[in-house]
């Protein structure tokens, strides 16, 4: 759960690769958004030399019961994953490493890439989001429970101890939530990091359109007029 821009893609690649290559990892899904898919399939190779299928490959679309069954890397679209066509048959086939990224789609119990993702065969399971907590905390309550079950009790129970009541994004005793969030999440922050980026400054420049532009700007406002 680190913060925006510190590398939980990389940190995420680093350990699929260190469980590859200890033997611990045969078959690995990777579940992204949709306009992720290509990304993470190329930066895979490139900065990894780990080869993944992905539900953009035509072998998805024409031959999914064999795609999901023989292929042991797949990087998969959730939207593909979780659908009716598909969700049986990725549930259905045995996972070492399952890695889904922008977690914090996964909020909610009643979302069916949460119940995509909990009903899952493997054994890991690694969550990536800037956000753990956007509405409300029950939201990591349901995070926590696909990572492991059980850790933060029941919802009941979990809300009664650790939700305030007039602020269900505040915590009451934070300390002792922290201590046991400490042993399933990583938290860092730009402030813990030690980044030192260059200052950035914001200036405006005037670009004029050459005539031919400015023709066409002043149609297409005429048209949407």
């Amino acid at each position: 759960a680190d913060e925006v821009g510190l590398g939980k893609t990389i940190e995420a690649c680093l350990v699929l690769k260190e469980y590859v290559v200890r033997g611990l990892v045969r078959r690995a899904l990777i579940l992204v958004p949709p306009n992720l898919v290509s990304q993470w399939v190329e930066e895979l190779s490139t900065k990894f030399g780990l080869e993944f299928a992905s539900t953009a490959d035509r072998r998805c679309r024409r031959e999914p019961e064999r795609f999901w069954k023989e292929e042991p890397r797949i990087v998969a679209s959730i939207a593909t994953a979780r659908s009716a066509r598909h969700a049986p048959l990725v549930q259905g086939a045995p996972w070492d490493l399952v890695v889904v990224d922008e977690a914090h789609h996964l909020k909610s119990r009643r979302n069916r890439g949460w119940r995509l993702v909990s009903d899952l065969p493997r054994r890991f399971v690694l969550l990536l989001t800037a956000t753990p907590v956007q509405n409300d905390l029950i939201e990591l309550h349901n995070l926590i429970t696909l990572l492991s079950p059980g850790t933060l009790e029941t919802e009941s129970a979990f809300r009664k101890r650790y939700v305030d009541r007039k602020d269900p994004r505040k915590p009451r005793n934070p300390e002792e939530l922290r201590a046991l969030l400490a042993g399933v999440m990583v938290r860092n922050t730009r402030g813990l990091s030690g980044v030192d980026l260059p200052p950035r400054f914001a200036s405006t420049h005037v670009a004029r359109p050459a005539a031919s532009e400015a023709d066409l700007y002043s149609r297409a406002d005429a048209i949407a007029g």
